[in-house]
């Protein structure tokens, strides 16, 4: 047995082999998983990012006409904002000033009754009485809704502003601002990982049109996040189980939530 040299010689170069490869394997795993630890702390960094940027470019593009908005309603009187002409001026030095965004405009009295419209469709003496976003700006004051399709049939957001007269009733200047902004901005982000960008309402509903998770309108498979203040980044799953990396931010004053997926693989 001891004078068996190829045993011997099979014997050094297997121990020869643990020796070297054993710290070369273990080294390899710990790397891998720092490295993939690393990695996922950067996307995640990143994802996060995105989020709190595009969030505050959709909050000051409704912020900034909900402001203008509340400038004319309270340096107009609701007998010069009735007069089609004015209004119809009105409409244009927005669009002039703010670029794509408002639709149309329409002046909605105390009792629902649309007196006066300018814009594609015809909407004179609509009755919005019973509409969920004229019981939220009576009550508010201030509203912007979520995206629906209203009398137009055309999905569109709803900017609405209440002002209360002398005698103790009330007028509405409320603004139709097309979902167009927001499907252009969304799709020109540069996401990696198959990334999607898009907007959701506290019900689920799609606000925007996405890549993967559907169309504008329809319901999303992924749960409705939880409320918070901040930007969050958390870990999920698909439907088929693929782990995801999903951000999101409630943007303020809008029943509206900002969502990025990417695929973690």
């Amino acid at each position: 047995y001891l004078f068996n040299y190829r045993r011997i010689w099979k014997d050094a170069i297997l121990l020869t082999g643990i020796v070297a490869l054993l710290p070369l394997i273990f080294i390899t795993l710990v790397n891998y998983r720092f490295t993939g630890q690393a990695m996922g702390s950067e996307w995640l960094l990143r994802t996060s990012r995105t989020v709190s940027n595009t969030q505050r470019a959709i909050s000051f593009f409704l912020t900034e006409r909900r402001s203008a908005l509340e400038f004319i309603v309270h340096d107009n009187s609701a007998e010069v904002l009735q007069d089609p002409v004015r209004l119809s001026a009105i409409l244009e030095n927005l669009k002039r000033s703010f670029g794509g965004g408002f639709v149309d405009l329409g002046l909605i009295k105390s009792d629902g009754k649309q007196r006066a419209y300018v814009g594609p469709y015809g909407l004179q003496d609509k009755d919005y009485n019973d509409q969920l976003w004229f019981k939220q700006v009576i009550k508010r004051g201030v509203f912007t809704s979520d995206v629906f399709l209203g009398y137009r049939h055309v999905p569109h957001l709803v900017i609405a502003v209440k002002k209360k007269t002398p005698d103790g009733s009330f007028y509405v200047l409320r603004a139709s601002i097309a979902i167009e902004p927001f499907n252009d901005l969304l799709a020109n982000l540069e996401l990696g990982g198959l990334g999607d960008a898009f907007i959701i309402n506290h019900e689920g509903i799609l606000q925007s049109n996405s890549r993967y998770h559907g169309r504008i309108l329809e319901k999303i498979a992924l749960p409705v996040p939880v409320y918070s203040e901040t930007t969050q980044v958390q870990e999920g799953k698909s439907l088929d189980g693929e782990p995801l990396f999903i951000g999101y931010r409630f943007i303020a004053e809008t029943p509206l939530i900002l969502i990025i997926v990417k695929q973690k693989n």
